[in-house]
């Protein structure tokens, strides 16, 4: 089976707004440093401005942040106002060591977190096996959310007749073809045919139940392998990546038997024209 790519598949094209709103971010932040520091150390008249002006200046972009619904929106404009309540504290007189240290605390954990947001939020880059297999069955991911199930899966390459599920045994894996095509047999007769990008064995584990049928390789494939048991302690701590992959599954059961009954139906009609007392 081939699967055409257009642009518009591409993660990395997703990420372009990202991208943009991060310079973006970034660049307004400089320029504030930047404005901060230029005052600092500009010469300016006497009494041209009092330390009450850091604090009202503070305390406004502390009003603005709580209005605003992005994260690192709001912590750029934590930190822009503690950078404005430290210097007010230390030209009082006494200096006003205690609130200082603390904000000090809360300037520091503000750009941890927005360390970590940025990057976290860097473009992804995908080789080709991955992007194929994103563009195949895991859309509904954001590219992130990928990389991290597939760090818990296995690469294999497996050859035209290679046997990937034998019937009867109860399955402890899960694979989806990358590239190649598998086919499944029951009782040696060829059943149906499973493209790229359809999960193989996720019913058996679903159920509990032994697999029916034989499930093997009909080409020159590349497929990914999760192991069900580091899977499932995975997902039980990314409730958001759990609730998608439910979709995925759901998606691909309701297409599965669709096609079995579709399959079904085309042989009892081919069974019934043979049929001379049907005729």
């Amino acid at each position: 089976m081939t699967h055409k790519k257009t642009a518009n598949e591409s993660p990395l094209k997703n990420n372009l707004p990202i991208m943009i709103k991060q310079k973006q971010w970034f660049l307004g932040g400089l320029i504030l440093l930047g404005a901060i520091i230029a005052i600092t150390f500009t010469k300016f008249p006497p009494n041209w401005f009092s330390p009450d002006d850091l604090v009202n200046l503070s305390s406004v972009l502390t009003l603005v942040s709580f209005t605003v619904q992005s994260i690192l929106a709001l912590r750029f404009l934590a930190i822009s106002a503690q950078l404005m309540f430290i210097p007010y504290c230390l030209l009082q007189s006494p200096p006003l060591w205690t609130p200082a240290i603390w904000n000090v605390l809360f300037l520091a954990v503000n750009v941890v977190n927005v360390i970590l947001l940025l990057l976290a939020r860097r473009p992804v880059a995908l080789n080709p096996d991955e992007e194929q297999l994103y563009n195949l069955a895991f859309k509904s991911l954001n590219p992130r959310e990928f990389l991290k199930l597939l760090s818990l899966g296995e690469w294999r390459e497996g050859e035209a007749g290679e046997t990937l599920i034998f019937s009867g045994q109860y399955n402890s894996s899960v694979s989806i073809l990358c590239r190649g095509e598998a086919i499944s047999f029951a009782d040696g007769t060829e059943q149906i045919e499973i493209p790229e990008g359809k999960p193989i064995g996720i019913a058996s584990v679903l159920m509990g139940d032994p697999i029916p049928v034989d499930i093997k390789l009909k080409t020159r494939s590349r497929y990914i392998c999760w192991h069900v048991l580091p899977l499932r302690k995975f997902l039980d701590k990314q409730p958001e990546i759990r609730a998608k992959l439910q979709q995925i599954v759901s998606h691909d059961l309701a297409q599965s038997v669709r096609i079995l009954h579709d399959q079904q139906l085309e042989d009892w009609r081919v069974i019934r024209g043979n049929d001379p007392l049907q005729a």
